[in-house]
């Protein structure tokens, strides 16, 4: 039995998978800080100068037909216990506020 494989590695009718933010949008919603946490009950404000993220991720990279590489972004999505797991990568986002 021969196997077919598909020669095209373009992606032309696909986008990133639903569950993904795009990796621009995906950072932009990860890196917003007002640097402001506001407790009414306490009746007091905090202001974060910096803060660092440090967490996987999973990527879902697509080439379109013209050239253009889209990658898709998301926390893992699936927290399933197998005996290979899927690779995950890492990203570590460290946040200052600009004061002026």
């Amino acid at each position: 039995m021969e196997q077919e494989f598909d020669d095209n590695v373009y992606e032309t009718d696909r986008i990133i998978d639903e569950d993904m933010l795009e990796m621009g949008d995906f950072v932009s919603e990860m890196s917003d800080i007002e640097g402001y946490l506001i407790s009414e009950e306490e009746e007091m404000v905090m202001r974060a100068e910096s803060v660092s993220l440090d967490f996987p991720m999973q990527l879902d990279i697509r080439v379109l037909e013209s050239g253009e590489i889209k990658i898709g972004s998301s926390p893992p999505l699936y927290y399933v216990d197998t005996t290979i797991m899927p690779v995950f990568h890492q990203m570590k986002l460290n946040i200052t506020v600009d004061t002026q």
